[in-house]
């Protein structure tokens, strides 16, 4: 049995389909100058020359492989890597080799991995865990080291405490998520009150000395406090201006911004989409293609009618714990967000997610969010999760940190399907 150490929800699975969508595609392949030229004198059948398989990169320092008129991987065979093909899996590049885990090198020391759901086989029924995959993620992560920079946060601006206190207020955290003989909807707003709490001023203190005695401390807390709490999230209620800023929320997940577009009459337009879907007037699908076909008019309370299929709430949880368990929703390679923030988006991205799901269920004339809207739903958020620069943006944080706060939060839970009881 491996004994090394990795921070990731181990119930995460996948098998390639050999699909080409999302690791051919969609993204820059990187490639050192060491790789570019092992390939190259691979003499591949229909390869290009040199200069034409590789190119600087725009998003990724040093060289990228080239893509065709079609925006495919000029190795692309079909379904099928001409690499792969003909040399196997170990010839390819170590970027194409990871797809689709994405694995980090944090500050401290510790190695934590988790799945890119734009990849159509993550969050599948079947297939390899990811707790099954230690070992290769060993040899990964060695191969990583130095490539890339180490992921670092702090507790919040307004208490910079560093990583190591993170670390002990994060394990807390986690162990109150995980605990599923109470219901998600109660888990999620007494993280989201105790989130509130520490964000006190005379809360400072207390985050930056948090030890190993800070879980059962917050264990304590919720123990005496559930009655109250199961009493406030009770009583939450959607007033006008949390669903104007819910819908901005979803429309920031929907807006997957071309970081090389500089068109300012594209701009526009996408500003235009934006304010058509958010008032109700346009279509999701108009801001992201891959969006369910269905206004945001009504929304959330529209989804609090429907029910959801227990075989939905497996992508879901794979796509939650995955974030959770690898901490990847803070740090200098997620935003540049601070833990109180990233860890609010986190929360956040559950109502987000049941209700896009429930849209695409309402779009195809139905009444139940079943596995599949589920799994287009979290494909959907995970692309823009931690890559939309939109979340970048100060507004976009501002209205995070607001939807956050617990009586906002109890709102929106109490919107939604499967959280309400």
């Amino acid at each position: 049995m491996s004994r090394f150490e990795c921070d990731l929800y181990p119930e995460q699975r996948f098998r390639c389909l050999c699909c080409s969508f999302g690791c051919c595609d969609r993204f820059e392949i990187p490639v050192s100058p060491e790789e570019a030229r092992a390939i190259d004198a691979l003499h591949i059948p229909g390869a290009p020359s040199f200069d034409d398989c590789f190119r600087p990169g725009i998003m990724n320092a040093g060289l990228v492989i080239a893509k065709d008129a079609q925006h495919h991987c000029v190795f692309a065979d079909g379904r099928l890597c001409a690499i792969h093909k003909h040399h196997g899996f170990a010839a390819k590049p170590l970027a194409c080799r990871i797809f689709p885990l994405n694995i980090q090198s944090w500050a401290d020391g510790r190695i934590s991995a988790e799945l890119r759901f734009i990849c159509p086989s993550a969050g599948s029924a079947d297939g390899k865990r990811t707790g099954d995959m230690l070992d290769e993620i060993a040899i990964y992560s060695r191969q990583l080291a130095g490539l890339g920079g180490r992921n670092d946060c702090i507790y919040s601006h307004a208490n910079p405490a560093p990583l190591a206190a993170v670390r002990s207020v994060h394990g807390a955290f986690r162990a109150l998520l995980h605990e599923e003989e109470k219901p998600l909807a109660f888990r999620l707003y007494a993280a989201a009150r105790i989130l509130d709490f520490h964000a006190r001023p005379d809360m400072a203190g207390a985050v930056r000395t948090a030890g190993e005695s800070f879980r059962s401390d917050l264990r304590e807390f919720v123990g005496k406090a559930a009655k109250e709490l199961e009493n406030e999230l009770a009583s939450g209620r959607c007033d006008a201006l949390i669903r104007a800023e819910f819908r901005n929320l979803i429309c920031a997940y929907l807006r997957d911004d071309d970081p090389f577009d500089r068109s300012a009459a594209k701009r526009l337009r996408r500003g235009w989409r934006h304010f058509r879907a958010y008032s109700g007037f346009g279509l999701m699908s108009e801001l992201n293609a891959e969006a369910p076909n269905c206004s945001m008019r009504g929304l959330p309370e529209a989804a609090h009618g429907l029910s959801c299929e227990p075989a939905a709430l497996d992508p879901f949880r794979q796509f939650f714990y995955g974030k959770l368990d690898s901490m990847h929703f803070c740090g200098s390679r997620i935003h540049n967000f601070d833990y109180e923030t990233g860890f609010a988006h986190l929360l956040l991205s559950v109502p987000v997610a049941f209700t896009l799901a429930s849209a695409y269920a309402l779009a195809a004339g139905k009444d139940v969010i079943g596995r599949e809207a589920m799994q287009r739903t979290i494909r959907l958020l995970d692309l823009t999760f931690g890559r939309s620069p939109f979340f970048r943006m100060r507004v976009a944080r501002r209205w995070i940190r607001h939807l956050a706060r617990p009586g906002r939060y109890a709102g929106l839970l109490n919107t939604l399907p499967s959280l309400s009881s």
